[in-house]
C-alpha cells in the first residue's frame, strides 16, 4: 500500500478526515489532563540514574498514554537508557509484560533496581540483537503488540526484525527522532509497504500496521 501523496500537516487535528485519526491526535497524543497514575509515576525519574539517557516527562507521560489506549498485552522496548519510560510503560496494566531490552553499563544494577517497583517488567542485558532475537523467538504464544525503539544505536537493526512480526493491532514507536541518523530512517520507515498510518512528531515517530485504514502520514 503506497503512502499517499497528500500529506497532511496539523497541530491539534485540523484538516484530518479519519475519525481515528482525528480522536488519536486530539485525546492521546495532545491531551493535557493528568491522568490518575502521573504522581506515583514520578518516582521512576526521582530515582533513575540520571546520567543515562531519557526522555521528558511530557514524552514519558505521551507513551503512557498510548499504551493506556492500545491496551497491549506484551511490550518489548530496546534501548532501557535510564529506565524511566519502562516504568511508565509498565505501570499502566500489571497484566501487561514488558521486555526492556539494553546492552551491558556499570549502572545495569541501578536500573534493574529502579525497575522493580512494577513487578511486571523483564530488563535484559548483553547483546542487544541477540538477546531480541531470542524474545521474538520465545514470542509466538504471546504475540509483541507494542514495540519502543528507544536509547540504542542499533534502531536500524532492532526495528527490523521486529517489523516482521507486527500484526494488525501492533503498534510501534520511534523515539529520538530529533537525531539526524533517524530522521534519515524515518523517511524509509514511513515508505515500507508494511507500514499503514503513521504519525511524526517532533522527537517521537509512531507507526500502525492495520491496512484497513488507508495509508497516510501525519505530521504534528
Amino acid at each position: 500500500m503506497k503512502l499517499t501523496e497528500n500529506r497532511f500537516l496539523t497541530g491539534k487535528g485540523f484538516g484530518v478526515h479519519s475519525p481515528w485519526a482525528y480522536d488519536l491526535i486530539e485525546f492521546v497524543i495532545n491531551e493535557k489532563l493528568p491522568y490518575y497514575a502521573y504522581d506515583d509515576l514520578y518516582a521512576f525519574w526521582q530515582k533513575a540514574p540520571d546520567w543515562l539517557p531519557q526522555y521528558p516527562q511530557s514524552r514519558d507521560e505521551l507513551m503512557f498514554r498510548l499504551v493506556n489506549r492500545f491496551n497491549p498485552r506484551f511490550i518489548v522496548e530496546v534501548g532501557t537508557g535510564a529506565g524511566v519510560t519502562t516504568g511508565y510503560l509498565a505501570s499502566v496494566s500489571r497484566k501487561s509484560r514488558v521486555v526492556t531490552i539494553d546492552m551491558k553499563h556499570p549502572s545495569n544494577k541501578d536500573v534493574a533496581r529502579n525497575l522493580k517497583k512494577t513487578g511486571n517488567i523483564s530488563y535484559l542485558t548483553g547483546n542487544v540483537l541477540d538477546t531480541l532475537q531470542d524474545v521474538i523467538d520465545g514470542a509466538d504464544a504471546n504475540p509483541i503488540d507494542f514495540v519502543h525503539i528507544a536509547h540504542t544505536a542499533q534502531f536500524r537493526e532492532a526495528a527490523g526484525m521486529l517489523m516482521p512480526v507486527m500484526g494488525r493491532d501492533s503498534v510501534m514507536v520511534i523515539g529520538d527522532l530529533g537525531k539526524k541518523e533517524r530522521k534519515e530512517w524515518w523517511k524509509d520507515i514511513i515508505e515500507d509497504p508494511r507500514v499503514g498510518v503513521t504519525f511524526q512528531l517532533s522527537k517521537m515517530g509512531i507507526l500502525f500496521f492495520d491496512h484497513t485504514k488507508t495509508k497516510q502520514h501525519y505530521i504534528l
